[in-house]
């Protein structure tokens, strides 16, 4: 009863700095600010106890089901229509995430671990999720993802102002909402299998001593299961937020005074490696307007590393091929979710 009641408490403390974050506009207001408040909170010596492995869990498998839509909304058919510069992409991207990680390392003094993850261009979440498995330091790679990301999309504006000088070509007709393959939605017993069979593929993700487990577990099951019998499952956007606002209590449990301190020192190593990290999307959004008649705009989001949800509100708002780009990064996130840690876990 105690720890049920320090989850609540700890659950409004998230709450209250997801508030904050959503008011001050801050990327990921859910997670962020959910760990910062809950870190504020636990380094006074205020937060209660609450079942960490357990709302752990939850979260993870709840992120999984919701990577899982990705898997289920006819990705694959849509892979093999841009197969190749897709995968191409996918694999550049991961080579990047790596060379990021490497150079932290050299850089900062960090552990291996803590540096392969936070130099990876996958969601801030997914990677939380994985340091959290391998017992990195989640708070260095919650900063890292954040700096990254944020300084990503300050520049974003002026990066599309440059392309479109450069890139005059219209590139490919995006396709009208109406001609993509309607699929039916799912039905009240079928949200319920999808429930079931999610936890199932998340316990066996764990019990199978994968990284992330939970996570890759929930989101093959719940893809697979979608695409098995052909609909499309929706969920409201407030139980992304619980799931992302749980994750940040338990990121936020580990903060302690010397990993806040710590943070300062890691400034500049954060500016190089994301440095390296926007220059190396650069040249591959170059390549990739090179090699297809899409344009330039279009290439730069395909190829940036910032969130699916970020770039797919970017392109809607200046008109670029939105479709395209969810693609590649869906294509992006799940091969970095799923293929990143058995790459890190060879070093």
């Amino acid at each position: 009863m105690h720890q049920i009641s320090g989850f609540f408490f700890s659950f409004l403390v998230g709450s209250a700095g997801y508030l904050l974050f959503s008011k001050l506009k801050i990327p990921s207001p859910a997670l962020l600010g959910s760990m910062f408040a809950c870190g504020l909170v636990g380094m006074a010596g205020h937060l209660p106890e609450f079942p960490v492995w357990a709302v752990s869990f939850a979260s993870n498998t709840l992120i999984g089901i919701m990577l899982g839509r990705l898997i289920g909304r006819d990705v694959f058919g849509q892979i093999l229509k841009l197969l190749r510069p897709v995968l191409s992409l996918s694999v550049a991207m991961l080579s990047l995430s790596l060379a990021s990680g490497f150079a932290l390392y050299a850089l900062s003094g960090l552990d291996l671990h803590t540096s392969l993850i936070s130099g990876a261009a996958g969601g801030i979440a997914e990677m939380i999720i994985y340091g959290i498995s391998v017992d990195a330091d989640v708070s260095v790679i919650a900063f890292i993802q954040t700096f990254r990301i944020v300084t990503f999309l300050m520049l974003i504006p002026y990066f599309a102002k440059i392309a479109e000088k450069i890139g005059g070509r219209q590139g490919q007709a995006k396709p009208a909402r109406g001609e993509e393959r309607a699929m039916p939605p799912f039905g009240l017993g079928e949200y319920a299998a999808l429930v079931l069979v999610s936890l199932i593929g998340a316990i066996a993700g764990k019990l199978l001593g994968i990284p992330t487990g939970a996570l890759i577990g929930a989101m093959v099951a719940s893809g697979a299961y979608a695409t098995a019998i052909g609909k499309s499952y929706r969920y409201d956007t407030r139980i992304r937020c619980f799931a992302q606002i749980a994750l940040g209590m338990v990121t936020g449990e580990r903060l302690t005074p010397d990993t806040v301190s710590a943070l300062g020192n890691l400034l500049m190593p954060a500016l190089a490696v994301t440095g390296v990290m926007i220059a190396g999307s650069a040249l591959f959004a170059f390549l990739l307007y090179k090699h297809t008649d899409w344009d330039l705009v279009t290439c730069l989001l395909c190829a940036a590393p910032a969130g699916i949800s970020q770039i797919s509100v970017y392109a809607e708002e200046i008109g670029a091929d939105t479709f395209t780009a969810s693609v590649f990064h869906a294509v992006r996130i799940i091969s970095i979710v799923t293929l990143y840690p058995l790459v890190t876990m060879l070093f």
